[in-house]
């Protein structure tokens, strides 16, 4: 089969996307759609940095800010899908002070584009102290100076919805991956009132994953593979039977596994895009180097999604 045969059946993004060292999704493989589709918004979505003062962790993010800001087709803004932070979860409170310290302090010498925050599980303070005001998702909140842990807003022509991942256990110990039922209410309500734009949703872990259940968990010959309560959303069913009524989703962008993938279910678009921090600041997560994504949307509701190496090594 010739080159032209191969683009007439497979579509383009198709064809790239059998190519080597192509890591890239569109949501449209008509080559004519493709030319005349206008894109109204690019942005990076930078997550899981787990920042701290040992394993020069600290230069890796501030290279890979400049790398975002250093590219000739410049993004409007950074999303960040959380784990901003080392850790918190288990942390003594000066600890945590430090790490946010120096969060806050690289991204206002090395970043100067706006960012959109989302709470990830090592971004809560969980570290046993109940009394404390900040305690949980608190502290969070205050550092990435926002009212609530979940929110949408409009962009560009696209509704944009931030949810929670994160909460804690019927027990009261941090983590499970799940909505609360207030969470998921306000969700019901958000995408019934705003039916008339494409949708792009952001969590903190997968709503859909296959990584996390083949490569990210343990096989058991007697069960099979186990998912496990912290690995992506234990309530994937009801949030994919939801999205089936509201076909005005399009994309859902997360991390936490420190992997890049990408799912296609029922016409949404799951896809984790790694971490900026690899396997945390100790070089590359099995096959996904440290990294970044650059995201373009498009007026007539399509995208697409480029998974960037920033050239960070151990």
């Amino acid at each position: 089969m010739n080159r032209r045969s191969l683009l007439k059946n497979l579509g383009l993004g198709a064809f790239l996307g059998a190519l080597p060292g192509i890591r890239a999704v569109a949501s449209v493989t008509d080559t004519t759609t493709l030319l005349q589709r206008k894109r109204v918004l690019r942005f990076t979505h930078l997550t899981d940095v787990h920042l701290e003062p040992e394993l020069k962790a600290p230069e890796g993010l501030a290279k890979c800010l400049h790398h975002i800001q250093g590219q000739k087709d410049a993004p409007a803004l950074i999303v960040n899908t959380g784990d901003c932070i080392m850790d918190a979860l288990k942390q003594p409170k000066d600890r945590v002070e430090v790490q946010w310290k120096l969060w806050h302090g690289l991204m206002k010498s090395d970043n100067s584009l706006p960012v959109e925050y989302c709470i990830g599980n090592h971004d809560c303070w969980g570290a046993g102290q109940t009394t404390d005001l900040l305690y949980g998702k608190k502290y969070a909140l205050e550092m990435m100076k926002l009212e609530k842990p979940y929110r949408s807003f409009d962009k560009a022509g696209w509704h944009f919805i931030v949810l929670d991942s994160i909460q804690p256990k019927k027990d009261g110990v941090w983590y499970t991956c799940q909505l609360d039922e207030e969470q998921f209410a306000w969700l019901e309500k958000d995408l019934a009132a705003n039916t008339e734009k494409p949708v792009v949703v952001f969590s903190h872990a997968p709503i859909v994953s296959a990584a996390t259940v083949v490569v990210d968990n343990k096989f058991k010959e007697d069960t099979g593979y186990q998912l496990g309560l912290a690995s992506m959303h234990t309530d994937s069913a009801r949030i994919v039977a939801l999205f089936d009524k509201h076909p005005q989703v399009k994309l859902c962008l997360s991390g936490h596994i420190h992997l890049y993938e990408e799912v296609k279910y029922n016409g949404v678009t799951y896809i984790s895009n790694g971490a900026v921090s690899g396997n945390w600041w100790k070089g590359m997560r099995y096959r996904t180097d440290n990294g970044y994504a650059m995201v373009n949307l498009y007026d007539d509701g399509s995208f697409d999604n480029e998974y960037v190496n920033y050239g960070w090594t151990v």
